[in-house]
């Protein structure tokens, strides 16, 4: 697997998870809702586990998903210093 190919999807999962709700997620970066939810899937397909329980009140994290999202808030403050 190309990992470089899944930074944009693990910096989509982190905002979704930062925010609590695909829909803040989708307006925050400017895209639908549905493309937020259609990349959080391909995440979890390609990596094999679930990140993300989903209800109807919003989402919250797996305990995978709790430590991925540690590593994506690093990633997230790397982009930053980078610019």
């Amino acid at each position: 697997m190309n990992n470089i190919k899944q930074l944009p999807r693990l910096m989509i999962f982190a905002i979704v998870a930062q925010k609590g709700s695909f829909t803040q997620a989708a307006d925050s970066l400017g895209i639908t809702k549905s493309a937020v939810s259609q990349q959080i899937k391909l995440l979890e397909n390609e990596m094999g586990i679930r990140v993300l329980n989903r209800t109807t009140r919003g989402v919250s994290l797996t305990a995978l998903g709790e430590k991925l999202l540690v590593r994506c808030q690093i990633l997230q403050d790397q982009v930053e210093l980078a610019y």
